[in-house]
């Protein structure tokens, strides 16, 4: 996708395969989760990626928390520009279903996590 304004950039550059999802919260209009990516060999990082503008399609507040109860991992993750001028971020978790933030703007924060915060599946 070209021309992607800083923050969705900053999204697309997120490695999200594998991803666990740690953590979700609603506020207002904005989106959160907190995913724990990367591996042993690479090291792994918490990704908080807050979706300004949100609106949650696929999925409701009780698979949310079935994703953090079972480790749920990302199986694919995609950026798309929405008709409106805004973008989607399409994520298919395993067990598989889909979820998909429609969104305004990203804010993204990244910081090193240790290994022993992956969860066995």
């Amino acid at each position: 996708m070209t021309e992607l304004p800083d923050d969705v950039r900053d999204l697309a550059a997120l490695e999200l395969r594998a991803a666990q999802v740690q953590d979700w919260s609603i506020a207002g209009d904005s989106f959160t989760w907190t995913l724990l990516a990367g591996d042993s060999d690479r090291g792994h990082e918490l990704a908080t990626v807050t979706y300004v503008g949100a609106v949650v399609l696929h999925t409701n507040r009780r698979d949310l928390d079935r994703a953090v109860a079972a480790a749920a991992e990302v199986e694919h993750a995609e950026i798309r520009r929405t008709e409106d001028g805004g973008f989607e971020h399409r994520v298919t978790l395993v067990p598989a279903y889909p979820v998909v933030v429609r969104f305004w703007s990203v804010e993204v924060r990244r910081m090193p996590a240790p290994d022993h915060l992956r969860r066995e599946r």
